[in-house]
């Protein structure tokens, strides 16, 4: 059996002060390791003098986390033990060893090589090592060993002639196709040096034991060297902390780890009965007794069951005689026992026991005994997250999954973004670690800057693979935070830094997963989507791509999920009234791609998507009618039977009548403002509504008064001009819906008021010289929007604002008061905020409450006691006095 080979280092190139080569000689937990001077010169040689003589089989070399060589060279010599002089001896190449540069790890990890090398005899050994990997906290391009591990076995050493125990340990000890797990270096580095050197000498006598036939004793032996593992590598993080704490000059703290120290190796070896086992004063008769667990183990069925309830009763415990070893394993912290310290709360902390031979000896009794007694909620049919926080499991028994070598060639590309902790926790099984992930995440990417290590278009493409995962998480919470951080990603971290090629490949990795969960049949889940789905298509970055408005606007068929078609016919829509319809044929938003879209709706079984199929439609007709119309079955009687299409042409022919009627009355007021006894007046008015953006020059259009169309918006707001029907300028999505008007026959009195304030010719051509005019500067129904410089009606300012302006992207409406407000004045708005009363409409001019009335605007507007800050009825009081004066 190979073993490990005593060396010491006799010559090193270079060294740090504080990292000296005699840290080489040995190993242990609190070995700092050598390391070379700063910015010396390669290649470093580090030389090292076995012992004796002996023949080589193996060569473990640990590397520092961050101070990493990129090759490390072997040699070996052979000659005189005696030589003095490095420079005198004579190598022979053995190889190389390549290392990992250690991003993966974030630099954090230690990296063992262990290389099987040929039988050699050997009494020197060097060891060059190249150029370091550099890295940012390599600074002065050092490199480190931590430790190094030789591995052979002794050639002076021979077997005994006399066949006795010996000659048999020697047999055991040499057979070359065995290595002690003992002389491995992960042990060594790791496990507390005195508790190792006792697991080694029990590994010793578990040998003559077996040999001695005294397998019970071995048996024990065996147990106890496994626990001893355990607990020497927790006594030896506790000798690090105390080191850690006396460098810091934390002397309290280092006194705590101490005591901690010694109060836990006392425990340990009192429950392990170690004194016992080594038998430094003979052969101990207590270690060959059968503990109760083997012997019923070896009896039948039907005796165990006996022997097992006999053991439970109280005359059993008092007549059978207990040895230390039988100390139970499940102590209370109350009576001071180390209970989340003692080598078997350690083992078993992972949750899992494994079933174990019937030589493996005693384990745990049963899994019951690691339960806690603790009371759970009474929330057991809850759905809610709170109850599923309260059952998890205690932070010390929870653990992050490893990711497997799968899992590790899948996330490749985010572990070295991120770093192998943050992707574990998107791998994890519990939410609570996804959902910290998801939280750390989101850190990362508010705080990404340009001196990051990673460029964006990395980070980037790392980031999408881990909200892709989370978007498939069942938990509600890790789902929900996912879609935040998606928008957050889209909003803030892509504009300014990421490509479009790379925005391309993100949308199109999350759209699929998106459309999918927004067909959902639970509520909450496809609303999250949708909302996800819309903000993405609003970024500038996305919407320039059209790659939503494509994939939404495709024709569904009937056998289409109800939800998922209505899903994309709400987001088609919405998607039309925040964007428009364009005239680009790759935007998915053209007159002909909606309507092929809208009639595909229009046929399927579910009625809510026939509705907004139906809106869809409507929207299109108002800029094409044609195209429309060229898409539906033709307008007869035959068709006007099916009660579907019945209710479409129907609003296809308001839209016809309003449209008709807007245009008399528009090129009533154009005809106005062009005659010869108010040109100069109507000259003026036009070219102040051209500085607003709203009209054009009647003369530009080559005299062509009656081509011209004066026009409002959807919501009965902006003033346009339209030329030979095509639209010049709209403010929303749609086309001009027709001002508001009266199916009587008294057109020609309802021509000679104003369509918004009802006031006579006479009254307003007192004021203003027309009704352009009147529009404009008078009228106390309207207002001009602050923003934009549009004519609104000031019963619709707010949907103004929030729909239709040229800078809505800046308001938000308030849930409370339902005004609009901008974003960067919310907290003023708080303070002065004032509830809406239910059945009642709120002025955004004096924040009052309007009673719901037909006349109630013009009453507050116009009345006895009109709006105080209605501008307008002051200018047309001062007016109205200029003038008498």
């Amino acid at each position: 059996m190979p073993q490990e080979i005593k060396c010491s280092v006799i010559f090193a190139s270079s060294e740090d002060p504080k990292y000296k080569y005699s840290e080489l000689n040995s190993h242990g937990p609190t070995i700092k390791g050598w390391q070379s001077e700063k910015n010396c010169e390669y290649p470093q040689e580090v030389i090292l003098k076995t012992g004796f003589r002996c023949r080589l089989n193996k060569v473990q070399i640990l590397v520092h986390q961050y101070m990493i060589p990129s090759k490390v060279e072997l040699f070996l010599s052979n000659e005189d033990h005696n030589i003095e002089n490095p420079d005198n001896i004579t190598w022979e190449y053995l190889g190389y060893i390549t290392l990992s540069t250690n991003e993966a790890t974030e630099f954090k990890s230690r990296e063992l090589k262990s290389a099987n090398v040929p039988k050699k005899e050997v009494t020197f050994i060097k060891i060059n090592l190249l150029n370091n990997h550099f890295n940012s906290l390599n600074e002065h391009n050092q490199v480190s060993l931590i430790a190094v591990n030789i591995l052979g076995s002794d050639i002076d050493n021979k077997r005994p002639t006399i066949e006795n125990d010996e000659a048999k340990l020697y047999d055991i000890l040499h057979d070359s196709e065995y290595f002690s797990p003992y002389d491995d270096l992960a042990f060594s580095m790791y496990v507390d040096v005195d508790i190792a050197k006792i697991i080694r000498d029990m590994e010793i006598k578990k040998h003559l034991a077996v040999i001695n036939e005294r397998f019970e004793y071995a048996r024990k032996l065996k147990n106890a060297m496994v626990k001893l593992r355990t607990a020497g590598e927790k006594l030896a993080k506790y000798e690090l902390e105390k080191r850690y704490a006396i460098e810091i000059e934390d002397y309290e703290k280092a006194r705590f780890k101490k005591n901690q120290f010694e109060v836990f190796r006392s425990e340990t070896f009192q429950e392990l009965c170690v004194e016992q086992l080594l038998e430094h004063k003979g052969i101990c008769s207590k270690n060959d007794e059968l503990q109760d667990e083997s012997l019923t183990s070896l009896l039948s069925p039907v005796l165990t069951k006996h022997t097992t309830d006999a053991k439970s009763s109280p005359s059993h415990q008092t007549n059978s005689q207990v040895s230390p070893m039988h100390i139970p394993k499940h102590l209370s912290p109350k009576t001071g026992s180390p209970c989340t310290g003692s080598p078997t709360n350690l083992q078993s902390r992972g949750g899992s026991f494994r079933r174990r031979n019937k030589s493996a000896g005693a384990a745990v009794k049963s899994t019951y005994e690691m339960y806690e007694e603790k009371p759970l909620p009474a929330l057991r049919h809850s759905q809610t997250n709170e109850f599923l926080r309260e059952c998890q499991m205690e932070p010390d028994h929870k653990t992050t999954s490893k990711l497997t070598e799968r899992e590790k060639k899948q996330a490749l590309l985010p572990i070295e973004v991120f770093g192998n902790d943050l992707v574990e926790k998107f791998y994890s099984k519990h939410y609570c670690d996804k959902e910290e992930g998801l939280n750390n995440l989101k850190e990362e990417l508010l705080s990404y800057d340009c001196s990051k290590l990673h460029v964006p278009n990395k980070v980037a493409r790392a980031a999408i693979f881990l909200l892709h995962r989370c978007l498939r998480d069942k938990v509600f919470s890790v789902y929900s935070l996912a879609n935040e951080v998606i928008r957050l990603f889209f909003v803030q971290f892509v504009p300014g830094r990421v490509t479009q090629t790379e925005v391309a490949r993100s949308v199109d990795k999350l759209l699929p997963e998106l459309l999918t969960k927004s067909g959902d049949t639970s509520q909450r889940i496809n609303q999250m989507a949708v909302h996800t789905i819309l903000t993405m298509a609003d970024c500038k970055n996305v919407r320039d791509l059209h790659i939503i408005p494509v994939h939404l606007s495709r024709p569904v068929n009937s056998s289409t999920h109800p939800r998922l078609a209505l899903s994309r016919a709400e987001m088609v829509e919405q998607l039309i009234i925040n964007h428009g319809i364009s005239t680009e044929k790759q935007s998915g938003l053209t007159c002909r791609t909606l309507s092929e879209f809208g009639l595909s709706g229009l046929h399927h079984p579910a009625e809510a998507v026939r509705k907004v199929a139906e809106k869809i439609l409507v929207l299109v007709y108002r800029v094409n009618a044609r195209l429309v119309r060229k898409q539906l079955p033709p307008d007869d009687d035959i068709t006007r039977r099916n009660l579907l299409y019945r209710q479409l042409f129907q609003e296809f022919d308001k839209i016809d009548l309003e449209r008709k009627r807007e245009m008399q009355e528009k090129n009533r007021l154009l005809q106005e403002t062009t005659s010869p006894d108010l040109i100069p007046n109507g000259r003026q008015e036009l070219s102040k509504c051209l500085s607003a953006g709203n009209l054009k020059d009647p003369s530009a259009q080559n005299g062509s008064a009656r081509n011209n169309s004066l026009s409002k918006s959807q919501s009965g707001i902006g003033i346009n001009v339209q030329s030979n029907g095509a639209q010049e300028k709209s403010s929303s999505s749609a086309s001009a819906v027709s001002s508001p008007s009266i199916h009587s026959q008294k057109d020609e009195e309802i021509e000679k008021r104003c369509i918004f304030c009802k006031q006579p010719e006479s009254s307003i051509f007192s004021v203003s010289n027309s009704m352009n005019s009147h529009y404009w500067r008078w009228c106390p129904m309207l207002i001009r929007c602050k923003e934009c410089s549009q004519v609104v009606e000031v019963s619709t300012l707010i949907e103004h604002l929030l729909m239709e302006c040229d800078k809505r992207g800046e308001y938000s409406q308030c849930s409370g008061c339902s005004e609009a407000y901008k974003a960067c004045e919310k907290q003023a708005h708080g303070d002065t905020c004032k509830e809406l009363s239910e059945n009642c409409n709120r002025c955004p001019l004096c924040h009052e409450n309007l009673t719901v009335d037909e006349d109630c605007w013009r009453v507050h507007l116009m009345g006895d006691n009109p709006c105080p800050k209605n501008a307008r009825i002051k200018l047309v009081k001062q007016k109205h006095v200029k003038i008498v004066g």
